[in-house]
C-alpha cells in the first residue's frame, strides 16, 4: 500500500512539472496586449514594432534565475555590434498579480549591465489577463504555480522572435555568449542586421542544442567527413587482410 501511494504521488507531481517544448516557426499571437512599465497597453506586435526580439519569459518577483538571466542576457547584448534601436529584448511577465511598478523595478535592476544606450532596447512587460502566460503557452512553456511559497516553478530560456512574432531559435539560458545572441538577432531579422561576417558565418554554421549554441556546420561536416574516411580505410585494410588469409 505504501508504494502505491509513493506511485501515485510519483504521479501527481510528474503530471504537475512543468514542460519546455518551444517549435521553432510557432507563431506567437500579436494582438495580445500587454502593460509596459509606464502602464501603457500595447499589443505584442506594436511591441516588437517591426523588429526582431529575444523574449524571456517569467516573473518580476522570481528569487531564482529570472534575474540572472535578465543580467547576463544584457550584459552580453552590450557586447555585441548590433545597435539597440534595431532589436528588443522583452521579459514578459507570466504572474497577472505583477503591476507596472514591478516590472520598473526589474528594469532598473539591470540598468548598470545593460548600460544605457543598451537598456533601450528593453521591455518589460505584464498583464493582470494573463496575456503573458498565454504567450508562454503559445511558445511551448507551461509553469506550476506553488501557493505555499508563493512562487513559480517554470522553464526559462531565451527565444528569438522575428519581427511577425515567429520563433526563430531558442537559446537555453546561461549558455549562450555574445556571439549567439547577435547571431540569434541577426537570423531572426532574415540577414537584416549584423555585417556580412555575420551573414557568412550563418551559411555555414547551425545550431548545436545540445550546447546551445551556434558551430560551424563546415567544421561538424569535416570531422565527420574524416571519421568516414578512417572508417573506410579500415574497413578497405580489413577486407584485404581476410583476401590475403584465404
Amino acid at each position: 500500500m505504501a508504494a502505491l501511494c509513493l506511485f501515485i504521488a510519483g504521479m501527481a507531481i510528474a503530471a504537475e512539472r512543468p514542460s519546455f517544448d518551444p517549435k521553432l516557426g510557432a507563431q506567437l499571437s500579436l494582438e495580445r496586449e500587454l502593460v509596459d512599465t509606464s502602464g501603457r497597453k500595447l499589443t505584442l506586435g506594436e511591441t516588437l514594432g517591426g523588429r526582431p526580439a529575444l523574449v524571456i519569459f517569467g516573473y518580476d518577483k522570481c528569487p531564482n534565475l529570472c534575474g540572472v538571466t535578465q543580467q547576463a542576457v544584457a550584459s552580453d547584448l552590450k557586447k555585441t555590434s548590433l545597435r539597440p534601436a534595431d532589436y528588443r529584448a522583452l521579459f514578459i511577465s507570466i504572474d497577472p498579480d505583477d503591476t507596472s511598478a514591478d516590472a520598473a523595478a526589474a528594469r532598473d535592476d539591470i540598468a548598470s549591465a545593460a548600460g544605457p544606450a543598451g537598456l533601450s532596447a528593453w521591455r518589460f512587460l505584464t498583464s493582470s489577463e494573463s496575456a503573458g502566460a498565454a504567450l508562454a503557452n503559445e511558445a511551448g512553456i507551461t509553469f506550476d504555480r506553488r501557493q505555499g511559497i508563493d512562487q513559480f516553478v517554470h522553464p526559462i530560456a531565451v527565444i528569438a522572435l522575428t519581427p511577425s512574432g515567429r520563433i526563430s531559435q531558442v537559446l537555453p539560458a546561461l549558455t549562450f555568449t555574445p556571439r549567439d545572441l547577435q547571431l540569434a538577432l541577426v537570423e531572426a531579422s532574415a540577414n537584416k542586421l549584423g555585417s556580412i561576417a555575420d551573414h557568412i558565418f550563418l551559411f555555414c554554421a547551425g545550431f548545436d542544442s545540445s550546447k546551445g549554441q551556434y558551430t560551424p556546420v563546415v567544421w561538424a561536416a569535416l570531422k565527420v567527413a574524416s571519421l568516414a574516411t578512417v572508417l573506410g580505410l579500415a574497413a578497405t585494410l580489413l577486407w584485404q587482410m581476410r583476401g590475403r588469409a584465404r
